[in-house]
């Protein structure tokens, strides 16, 4: 499939955007990694017995989804009632690192109603200086790229504490392009997502049409 680079112009830094990362103060941060792994062990152990590709779940209960102030260290996220997908990335790729699975950070963008996309707006205008996520009828959202051989992938959303689904072309919430930050290409399904490359996995909506969802 092409490049979805051309179609998101609404959102430029949509293109240029990367993984987000936390910072780190020191014997702090450095404990609060140690937690957040030794949960991620604890819930494996108590409902997968260890099973190594088994998603942490445990993250989306635990955490609320929401504005988050960036930048941000790891006491401070872990510490936090809310955190946006940025930390659910973040999160996500350090439980799955830990037991050693190859997992990457990804991108998908994604279509919601307007009506969903207004809501969103508001609740984040608390947060003003915030990455620009929020498009008219497309939203950036980030993801982890799981690498479960040399050439294939999946790809768990720690928000929702849901595996993709590659299929998912069209709707509310349908996947319109992915970027994968692994560094060898993969395929989803039926796609090929190149390293660091925007891969357009469905139809951008179309501005002359009702919303999706209206």
């Amino acid at each position: 499939m092409r490049s979805a680079a051309l179609d998101i112009l609404e959102r430029p830094e949509w293109v240029r955007a990367s993984a987000s990362r936390l910072g780190r103060h020191g014997a702090c941060c450095d404990r609060a990694r140690a937690w957040l792994v030794a949960m991620g062990r604890s819930h494996d152990f108590a409902i997968t017995d260890g099973l190594a590709l088994a998603a942490p779940r445990w993250l989306a209960r635990r955490y609320a989804w929401g504005p988050t102030q960036w930048p941000i260290a790891w006491c401070q996220a872990v510490a936090a009632e809310a955190i946006d997908c940025g930390v659910f990335g973040a999160f996500a790729l350090e439980v799955f690192r830990a037991k050693g699975v190859d997992a990457y950070p990804g991108q998908v963008l994604r279509t919601y109603a307007e009506a969903s996309t207004t809501h969103w707006r508001h609740k984040w205008a608390a947060v003003p200086e915030a990455f620009n996520w929020i498009g008219a009828r497309v939203v950036f959202h980030e993801v982890t790229i799981v690498q479960v051989t040399s050439s294939v992938a999946r790809i768990y959303d720690p928000t929702d504490a849901v595996w993709l689904d590659p299929g998912v072309r069209d709707g509310h919430g349908s996947h319109v392009a992915v970027r994968s930050e692994a560094p060898v290409a993969v395929t989803w399904g039926a796609h090929r997502l190149a390293h660091g490359q925007w891969t357009q996995i469905g139809s951008m909506p179309d501005a002359r049409k009702p919303a999706l969802g209206a």
